[in-house]
């Protein structure tokens, strides 16, 4: 605008103030009304979006290749871009374009390299392009872009290979870029790995020990969690599936109060066809239980906390019992009893019988990813656990030139190692919320099992793992196991197949140990079930208490709840707060102070027991600060459930009087210390009892006395009145009595005679 006239200019540059102006009264009226809108720029008439300032996120992009990933001749590739802009501003329209290396990685960890790296590839091959619209903030766009059978630079090829593609997408002054593969199969035979997918029936982690019957009803729903996992075996009978024997223990343990859901499930899982072990009660990590100290892993001790017996009369029909029980004996002829006898009450299951499971392994053990280390092991056979199931992140599998296969022998232990990089892709498939999200998961899936059939040697003999977590979304197991074992360069094979292949040279277990903060809680939990241990023996049946508190160590220590998103350490802390509430449960109530004016006598306590569901049996013991005070014994008293009950402890008072304080402490009928010791002040005041005494016996001898006294008085009086009687009746003289003289007696001369 230099050979612009200055009144033009200053035109301009008024106008650009007015825009400039109005732009922001505008900005002002929206942001009152709540609309957000971005500011106009000198530049609004280009398509330059950006990111707000000062944010750090980026466009994103992922590729997925249709069909799993597999590409056969004939077939148009076609291929997924999904585009994400997690910015606060919108991006303009762009395009996404898709390229193909043209060279196909050696081996799968080329493979790994090439897929997670940054670095420009040379001759890359343009395929296909399409346009992008504009990217709202926070949106996420799905492009297609389909390149023909024809224009497809390897589809000559006679022999499968992995090829790499690349998606480049552009919005205004923003690119991202992403990276997939694609297997091309042009149809043949082809070397297949022996396959051996192990799954674990488990349900999402909790603390109680037991399922809920309502979360029970819940899981074994149409589409509920555990419905889900057997569904997706159908057809699959060489799929191996690890049990958590604490669902088959829930269902039984309610008799016929069951959800009909879960028993018809439990029907289910008894006729599967599959191979089947025992993970542990509550699928409880045995590799972190070694590690926080224990000589072996725990096992339930007793479930009958949970039986209520009413819910088994009549009894339940048994469901998945081993075929090696004990017989029934063949029912013999009643005999006539002469009398009637009680009808007796219902047979109510052991725990052994609440676990039994008619599995096709024993000894087998499943610790979660990356927790074993080589000193595990030795414990763990010691225990019975001689065969073990570990990641293939537990192993240097990564570091050997080829695909090892699954077996390996440490010690006296069996040890099967899942491949980690197809087990992690499958697992993805199986929990995939989309078919993109599935065929991306696919596409590595078959990429990795290709590279493997073109390693030399023998085919390889390979398991395959899904985590504990696989089953929390998705629906789709059963599609994700169909086209694994409908690969070109798989075939299924069952568990001892795969765990009977020849052992790979080098490959070894290498030691991962648990975090140190896991293990503390470990040891933490167990210490508190060993105090609750101590505490059950105020119980009439300890094993009431300890039973539970086992089952729930053993459900919190469940592998699921090494899950990143599961909050482990909140739910230790809520119940180790339990634990201190339950030790705390049966205590003295406080007790002002004793006034003891007797020399002896017994002084009442009030000692309550907050348990819920059972009474206790406790004994209060006193012991004073001196001499003055003397217990005899301690009291024992039976407390009914969440109630209160008065303890009388009888003492003695010796010479002296003053203050005593007196320790209460509270044991079970063991000896075992209940609750937290108290004290009580006693004021001791015996001597008032001799005062008291003296001055009554002081008091009676005078009252005896006085009456005494008063009585000989009275006698003296009364004599003394009748002498004087007797004395007033005698004549004066003689004189004046008249002698007859007819000899008569004489007669009293009255006056007037």
């Amino acid at each position: 605008m230099s050979g612009a006239s200055p009144t033009l200019r200053r035109g301009a540059t008024v106008r650009a103030r007015v825009r400039r102006v109005a732009a922001a009264l505008a900005i002002g009226v929206l942001s009152v009304t709540g609309v957000v809108v971005a500011a106009p720029t000198a530049l609004a008439e280009t398509s330059t979006p950006s990111a707000t300032t000062g944010s750090t996120a980026k466009l994103t992009a992922s590729l997925t290749a249709d069909q799993a990933g597999v590409l056969s001749p004939g077939k148009d590739l076609t291929v997924s871009v999904t585009v994400s802009n997690p910015t606060d501003t919108a991006y303009q329209s762009g395009s996404a374009s898709l390229w193909i290396d043209p060279t196909p990685p050696k081996d799968r960890s080329a493979l790994s390299t090439w897929l997670t790296s940054t670095d420009a590839v040379s001759d890359p091959v343009q395929v296909g392009r399409t346009p992008l619209d504009t990217l709202e903030p926070g949106g996420t766009a799905v492009v297609r872009i389909t390149v023909p059978a024809a224009a497809v630079p390897f589809g000559t090829r006679t022999t499968s290979a992995v090829f790499g593609l690349g998606a480049t997408v552009k919005a205004g002054s923003a690119e991202a870029s992403a990276r997939s593969s694609v297997v091309w199969y042009p149809g043949g035979s082809a070397t297949q790995s022996a396959l051996n997918v192990v799954i674990p029936i488990v349900t999402p982690p909790g603390a109680d020990g037991l399922i809920a019957a309502d979360d029970l009803a819940t899981y074994t729903a149409p589409n509920g969690i555990l419905t889900r996992e057997l569904d997706g075996l159908t057809g699959h009978t060489t799929v191996t599936v690890g049990i958590d024997p604490m669902i088959i223990a829930s269902i039984r343990v309610l008799g016929n109060a069951a959800p009909a859901s879960a028993v018809e499930w439990l029907t289910r899982l008894s006729e599967l066809p599959n191979d089947t072990f025992s993970l542990g009660y509550g699928d409880a990590d045995t590799a972190g239980q070694i590690q926080a100290g224990l000589a072996a892993p725990l096992a339930p001790t007793s479930l009958g906390y949970a039986i209520d017996p009413k819910n088994f009369t009549p009894q339940p029909t048994p469901v998945g019992e081993p075929s090696t029980a004990t017989p029934t004996p063949t029912p013999k002829a009643p005999t006539p009893s002469p009398t009637p006898t009680t009808a007796p009450g219902p047979v109510l299951p052991t725990t052994n019988e609440l676990l039994a499971w008619d599995y096709t392994f024993t000894g087998v053990t499943w610790p979660g990813d990356k927790t074993v280390r080589r000193a595990d092991l030795a414990p763990l056979a010691a225990a019975g656990l001689t065969s073990m199931i570990v990641s293939g992140s537990n192993t240097n599998a990564a570091d050997l030139d080829a695909t090892p296969n699954a077996p390996f022998v440490s010690g006296s232990t069996h040890v099967v190692a899942s491949d980690q990089r197809l087990s992690d892709a499958l697992q993805q498939a199986a929990s995939a919320p989309s078919d993109v999200a599935w065929n991306a998961a696919m596409s590595k899936v078959n990429a990795q099992l290709e590279l493997v059939s073109q390693e030399s040697g023998d085919p390889r003999k390979l398991l395959v793992a899904l985590g504990r977590s696989w089953p929390s979304s998705g629906t789709q197991l059963e599609r994700t196991l169909n086209s694994l074992f409908s690969s070109p360069w798989s075939a299924p094979a069952d568990f001892q197949t795969v765990a009977g292949a020849p052992a790979t040279s080098g490959f070894d277990l290498v030691d991962t140990p648990e975090s140190p903060e896991r293990i503390t809680l470990i040891q933490s939990l167990v210490q508190d079930e060993a105090a609750l241990g101590q505490f059950a023996t105020v119980l009439d049946d300890p094993t009431r208490l300890t039973g539970r508190a086992r089952a729930q160590v053993l459900s919190l220590l469940a592998v699921a709840w090494e899950n990143p998103r599961a909050d482990w350490s909140a739910a230790v802390v809520k119940t180790r707060k339990a634990t201190d509430d339950t030790l705390h449960s049966i205590k003295i109530l406080p007790t002002e102070n004793v006034n003891l004016v007797s020399a002896q006598g017994s002084i009442p306590f009030t000692v309550s027991n907050e348990l819920p569901d059972d009474a206790v049996t406790i004994v209060l013991s006193a012991s004073p600060s001196n001499s003055r005070l003397e217990v005899d014994q301690s009291t024992t008293k039976r407390i009914l459930k969440d109630s209160r009950a008065t303890v009388l402890i009888p003492v003695k008072a010796k010479v002296g009087n003053g203050q005593v304080v007196l320790s209460l402490h509270l044991y079970s009928p063991t000896g075992v210390p209940i609750g937290d010791p108290t004290s009580v002040t006693v004021d001791v005041h015996a001597d008032w009892e001799g005062i008291g005494a003296l001055i009554f016996g002081i008091l009676l001898v005078l009252l005896f006395g006085f009456g005494i006294v008063r009585n000989i008085l009275r006698r003296r009086s009364k004599r003394d009145q009748d002498e004087g009687a007797d004395d007033a009746a005698q004549p004066e003289n003689a004189s004046d009595e008249v002698t007859p003289s007819d000899g008569s007696a004489p007669t009293e001369e009255r006056p007037g005679g």
